[in-house]
């Protein structure tokens, strides 16, 4: 009986151990489970709660601005293309003169089409810099306020007057 009471309290408290729960961030993969900390989910606009470390808060900002940038130029962008894809197909159009049928070509949509494809071109670099901000926070918020031992090798692209340079940051 010793040996079981034993028994249940070693794997209690192995159990109890490997139970915690712990404060790192991690990114959920819906909308509703953005954030997961610990066992509690937050949305993405939630994040003011989530975050704590005032450089991972600036992180997030820049994130937020740059996907509301982002979408707002794919949704101008995919209206144009739209409208132009449209107007394309429904270019033929049947005109009646003196009681006889004519079919006329107007013009088409293939410049509203580019314009659209401009607009998703330049929304693009905001999407990619979006999702690197935000990956940015959660590190961030997971190292702690403290750590600057944590800088990273980068490189840069420098132009100034007249010159072109490749900067290597460590």
């Amino acid at each position: 009986m010793k040996n079981f009471l034993c028994a249940l309290l070693v794997s209690l408290f192995f159990m109890s151990t490997s139970a915690q729960v712990s404060d790192s961030l991690k990114l959920g993969k819906t909308n509703r489970e953005f954030f997961i900390k610990g066992d509690q989910q937050y949305k993405f606009s939630e994040y003011k709660k989530v975050f704590t470390n005032p450089e991972a808060l600036a992180y997030m900002k820049k994130a937020n601005t740059n996907s509301t940038v982002s979408q707002v130029f794919a949704a101008v962008g995919g209206g144009f293309i739209g409208f132009g894809l449209a107007k394309e197909l429904l270019r033929n159009k049947t005109v009646y003169r003196n009681g006889i049928a004519y079919k006329e070509k107007q013009a088409g949509g293939w410049g509203l089409i580019g314009i659209g494809l401009g607009c998703v071109g330049v929304g693009i670099p905001f999407a990619i810099s979006a999702g690197k901000n935000l990956k940015k926070a959660v590190d961030t918020q997971n190292q702690g306020a403290g750590s600057d031992e944590s800088k990273v090798t980068s490189y840069r692209l420098d132009i100034r007057g007249n010159g072109i340079a490749l900067s290597y940051n460590f």
